[in-house]
């Protein structure tokens, strides 16, 4: 973990390995950063979400899955980023919430958290500010 001034957590980052093991890593460690914050779970929910993508579209060979969490400048706002060392794109799916895959939702679960979100095209990243 790297933590970016430290008294205050303006910024942290971790990166982790792409496995099956690596939302519940990335869920730790939001609990561990933002345990006092109002948004905890709801963080804890987006972070799962945009890992578990990573490693499902990414996979092992597209490197570490790294997150980044940040504190912004107005009071109780909270950017979570995750990016894969390297990636060959995003697509995103554009699906109903009634659809009957068994997968899919990840976004659609974004979207009905976040306050804002979006895919920085260059760079393969999702980024979502709650708060």
């Amino acid at each position: 973990m790297n933590v970016s001034d430290e008294a205050t957590m303006r910024s942290a980052e971790v990166h982790l390995n792409p496995t099956s093991a690596a939302p519940g890593d990335a869920r730790r460690f939001i609990a561990e950063l933002l345990e006092d914050h109002d948004a905890l779970e709801q963080a804890k929910l987006i972070a799962s979400e945009l890992v578990t993508n990573a490693v499902q579209h990414g996979g092992r060979d597209a490197g570490h899955v790294t997150m980044v969490v940040s504190r912004e400048s107005a009071p109780g706002r909270i950017r979570i980023e995750v990016s894969q060392a390297s990636h060959d794109g995003f697509t995103f799916q554009d699906r109903k919430s009634g659809h009957l895959g068994l997968t899919g939702r990840g976004l659609l679960i974004v979207d009905s958290v976040a306050s804002e979100w979006g895919v920085d095209s260059d760079t393969g990243s999702v980024w979502v500010v709650l708060g």
